[in-house]
């Protein structure tokens, strides 16, 4: 037992013997939590407290389950036991749920060999229900609805819930439909046994008296569905033997239905508890530490902790902090840092946004200055499915006979040609665009096929790419279509459209340019670090995704007001939650942390000027470095503007004058462009600089 126990500190050591009566572990970022959770399963099986399948370990994924297992039959091992980890209850919520499913299916009012519905499947089943009351798909979108549907039973049984009497009709509809064709979908699995549990009793006590101890990782991603079902498995028992571990500082997932209630209230509703600190962070240096402490102390939601190295003397590296010009000089110098400083080892890197969407300007950089990358979290810029219908476009506009863009647009959005429509186009012609020609449509396929032929027969030659881009994209519907559009994530695939023909495709002369640049930019050498895990890559991902993992150098690009946070944290009150990613961003680094945020930054087009993250002052400036220069105080946000709302001096008066910048430092200004001045500083050379940021010396 001496050797179980000797690889922890006493921190951790009293989380793992506590072994009676309710327990909330609060284990902040890099102080082993996973070690805790496993050494205090072997700890409970050594000490005969239970044995195997009296032990309920609930996690969130699979690979988490599966590496808890592995490691409590290592420790199992090494200590002589005779228990195997694979008699565990361990897995995930909804696999264990499906578990108990299966076993009592019938009590369920299911038959044993129930199928599990997907999203696909989900659409389908809804398409029909939608058909038979006389509902618009184009209205009622199925894929909206699949997670209208899912955030419903996330919920768990709540009949005080009001979803109004049209949802209620889908669901009860929906749900009806499901059990006719012996199938649940991934909502039921939990929802459905919180129903078996209550409606029967016995079953509920047969797996209270089996369960001894509980235990579930990350407990402040739970939801209210997952939070019922330990309330019920330990409900009547005055001291229930349950151990959750979390982290309140890390709970960054309500939009998917986490409630950070659920670890902040443990204590009342497991009375008695007892909660533990663990506070030693074996990851990151101490002034990583000190400056995410100082951040997020500023929430009010929160327990309370403070995260310490392991070795205090040694405090590392300062959290640097670089206002740069502009976005373009932010991929630049973060590129060139890492080009100048990796040695090779691309890996021990990584750039964490807030948004998928910022990953482009850093695709590109990365890619023109032959840094190998990887993207995890999101998709590929040039992967995204609007990019790709946006790309495909394009190649039929200047391509009429490539068939592969056709297929994949003709129904982008909508236009009422199924399998037959296309079977009859390839008979009617040499090429689908040719078929679609020949082929004698009626009614609304007539009308469609015109329109559609319509809107390519432009002139594009003869405009500019983006304006050619634009009007193709608007005869031909797709920006209707997302514009209309009720998928959650319709205004990201908007602003991804807007990002490629304003930054992107304006950059090039002519059309076929740019789709050799695209071309090259998704050409399978380019995929290379992304699909090789073992190759040496910098990991640009979400901050989101990037939670659990960690990295030798973090860059933490676009800390700015309106970006991050965003503009709907600050409006709607969700600034907690968006400090709680920052706080999540920061505790990445091992080594080294460099925040940066810019002045100004390109959105669709339009120069926006930005104001530093509030979050940057929020920190104690003891920790961070702003190249010597003072920690600037927190302003608020400045409002958008264009080039044209502040009347444009002559060139003659500013070019060639001297100018001094509170950062930068003194230069010469050698160009202007309305708002935007081009200097040449003489310690950090030549910047892009807003005018209202300069002071002219002469």
């Amino acid at each position: 037992m001496d050797l179980m126990l000797q690889n922890l500190n006493s921190e951790q050591q009293t989380a793992v013997t506590t072994t009676e009566g309710p327990l909330l572990v609060l284990s902040g970022a890099g102080t082993g939590k996973t070690k805790v959770l496993v050494t205090r399963v072997a700890y409970i099986l050594n000490q005969k407290l239970a044995v195997p399948w009296q032990i309920l370990a609930l996690t969130f994924t699979n690979k988490a389950a599966n590496e808890m297992k592995y490691r409590i039959a290592e420790i199992l091992s090494e200590n002589n036991s005779n228990f195997y980890a694979n008699d565990l209850w361990c897995g995930t919520f909804h696999s264990v749920c499906l578990r108990i499913l299966r076993t009592n299916s019938m009590r369920a009012g299911l038959k044993s060999d129930f199928l599990i519905f997907g999203e696909d499947d989900q659409k389908q089943v809804l398409k029909s229900v939608f058909a038979s009351i006389g509902l618009d798909t184009k209205e009622f979108v199925p894929a909206e609805w699949v997670e209208k549907i899912s955030n419903i039973k996330d919920r768990g049984r709540n009949p005080n819930i009001d979803i109004g009497p049209r949802t209620k009709q889908i669901l009860d509809l929906y749900n009806t439909e499901l059990r006719r064709l012996n199938a649940v979908d991934f909502g039921d699995i939990i929802l459905m046994v919180l129903d078996l549990f209550e409606k029967n009793p016995d079953i509920l006590e047969k797996y209270k008296h089996q369960f001894k101890y509980i235990m579930v990782d990350e407990f402040q991603d739970t939801n209210n569905a997952q939070m019922q079902l330990l309330l019920l498995l330990t409900r009547g028992i005055e001291l229930p033997n349950i151990c959750c571990v979390g982290d309140d500082d890390q709970s960054i997932y309500s939009w998917r239905g986490a409630e950070i209630k659920n670890i902040l209230d443990f204590d009342k509703n497991f009375a008695g508890a007892t909660i533990i600190r663990l506070e030693t962070n074996y990851r990151s240096t101490g002034n990583i530490l000190g400056a995410a402490n100082s951040l997020i102390r500023h929430n009010n939601g929160r327990m309370g902790k403070d995260l310490k190295p392991v070795n205090s003397e040694n405090m590392g590296e300062p959290v640097y902090v670089l206002t740069l010009p502009s976005n373009f000089d932010e991929s630049k110098i973060i590129a060139d840092t890492i080009a100048r400083q990796s040695n090779g080892k691309f890996s021990d890197y990584a750039v964490l946004i807030r948004t998928g969407s910022l990953s482009r300007q850093f695709e590109e950089e990365f890619t023109r200055i032959g840094i190998p990358y990887r993207l995890i979290g999101a998709t590929k810029f040039y992967d995204r499915m609007e990019i790709r219908d946006v790309i495909a476009y394009i190649r039929l506009m200047i391509h009429p006979s490539d068939d592969i863009s056709f297929v994949r647009i003709i129904q982008r959005p909508r236009r009422g040609f199924g399998q037959s429509a296309i079977a009859k186009m390839r008979a009617a012609g040499p090429d689908l665009m040719s078929g679609l020609k020949n082929a004698k449509f009626g009614g609304k396929q007539g009308n469609a096929a015109t329109e559609f032929l319509n809107a390519f027969s432009f002139d594009w030659k003869s405009m500019s790419p983006t304006d050619a881009v634009k009007k193709l994209l608007t005869d031909t519907g797709y920006m209707k279509f997302w514009h209309e559009s009720k998928d959650a994530d319709a205004e990201d695939r908007l602003s991804n459209i807007r990002e490629l023909i304003t930054n992107v495709i304006s950059a090039y002369q002519t059309l076929p340019e740019f789709l050799e640049h695209a071309a090259l930019m998704t050409t399978d050498d380019n995929d290379t670090p992304e699909t090789d895990k073992n190759a040496q890559a910098v990991n640009i991902m979400t901050i989101h995704a990037a939670k659990g993992l960690e990295f030798d150098t973090v860059f933490l690009p676009a800390w700015e007001d309106g970006i991050f946070p965003n503009e709907k944290a600050i409006k709607d009150g969700g600034l907690e939650e968006e400090r709680r990613l920052a706080y999540v961003a920061l505790t990445r680094a091992k080594r080294r942390a460099i925040i940066t945020n810019t002045m100004s930054r390109v959105i669709f087009g339009t120069r926006q000027f930005y104001s530093p993250a509030r979050f940057i002052t929020e920190m104690d400036g003891r920790f961070l470095d702003f190249g010597g220069r003072a920690q600037p105080s927190y302003r608020e946000p400045k409002h958008n503007f264009t080039h044209h709302e502040k009347p444009r001096q002559s060139i003659e008066r500013t070019v060639g004058k001297l100018v001094n910048h509170n950062e930068l430092g003194r230069g010469v200004i050698i160009e202007e462009h309305d708002d935007i001045l081009t200097i040449a500083f003489n310690n950090v050379g030549i910047k892009k600089v807003a005018r209202k940021f300069v002071t002219f010396l002469s």
